[in-house]
């Protein structure tokens, strides 16, 4: 890996702990780093109102080389919040598609848009139930059931089921859609759905063209199967403790866990080593 330019992080399970936090020595490792000309990146699947309240706690709009990928690589965004570049969106009749597959594994299916969500309870797993809670959202039984217009911005598609039913089933969802989406696990009980071939790791690639840094510059933190593309790509893609076994496997290193400062040990360790030598 070359001179760090950039650290770009996914946010749940990653720079942020359950309870939603960025803990206090990451925080000010991050800061500093800013402050020496390192910029950060956020890269999640969520969309760019949700991050940039995350990134004001990191004063990034402050920082110009600074940005957000978001909906997991669909949108990329500067440090204010201006799109630099969008790729197609899942349409229409990705979603039909997908909750004929929802409901053929009894999984619950959300669907995310501009101002709103809507969920197909498939699997009545009553854990759609502990999310979202500051969400409009509503309950259909079918695709068909949702406003038509409402699909001109159908910002991602998610799957929820418990642990051991997401085991067992996505290996054969993810065999039968290969060439049409990306379905990856996030978490044990969540899985989220992307137009075929795009990712993170396109979309850090991306980034890395508009901003004119060379990849080699970036080290990515992540711990998800959609962060995976991501940590291949980067100069240097280091796992949390806390990830799948996937994720460690095409890490380069693996780091503290998110719940106890993993980020911010492990850039300070990174740092100190590369001024020693």
């Amino acid at each position: 890996m070359g001179e760090l330019k950039v650290v770009a992080m996914d946010m749940d399970g990653t720079l942020l702990t359950a309870s939603q936090d960025i803990l206090p020595y990451t925080r000010k490792v991050l800061m500093q780093l800013q402050k020496q000309g390192v910029s950060l990146l956020l890269a999640s699947g969520r969309d760019i109102d949700s991050l940039q309240r995350i990134g004001e706690k990191l004063d990034l709009s402050h920082y110009p080389q600074s940005g957000y990928i978001c909906l997991n690589g669909l949108e990329i965004y500067d440090a204010t919040g201006n799109q630099l570049h969008q790729e197609k969106k899942l349409q229409y009749e990705d979603a039909l598609v997908l909750a004929r597959q929802a409901k053929l594994y009894h999984i619950d299916m959300i669907l995310f848009f501009e101002s709103c969500l809507y969920i197909l309870e498939y699997g009545k797993s009553s854990i759609v139930q502990h999310h979202f809670t500051s969400s409009t959202k509503y309950q259909v039984n079918n695709v068909e059931d949702i406003p038509y217009q409402e699909f001109q911005d159908l910002r991602k598609v998610a799957f929820i089921q418990s642990a051991e039913v997401i085991e067992k089933v996505l290996p054969k969802i993810q065999e039968e859609n290969k060439n049409h989406f990306d379905i990856c696990k996030v978490e044990p009980e969540w899985v989220e759905i992307n137009p075929y071939g795009l990712n993170k790791g396109t979309a850090l690639q991306k980034y890395a063209n508009i901003k004119n840094i060379p990849i080699q510059h970036i080290m990515a933190f992540g711990n998800g199967e959609n962060d995976i593309e991501m940590l291949k790509i980067a100069g240097k893609g280091i796992a949390m403790g806390n990830s799948f076994e996937n994720v460690k496997y095409v890490a380069d290193d693996i780091c503290e866990d998110n719940e106890h400062e993993g980020i911010g040990l492990y850039l300070q360790e990174y740092l100190k080593k590369q001024i020693s030598e």
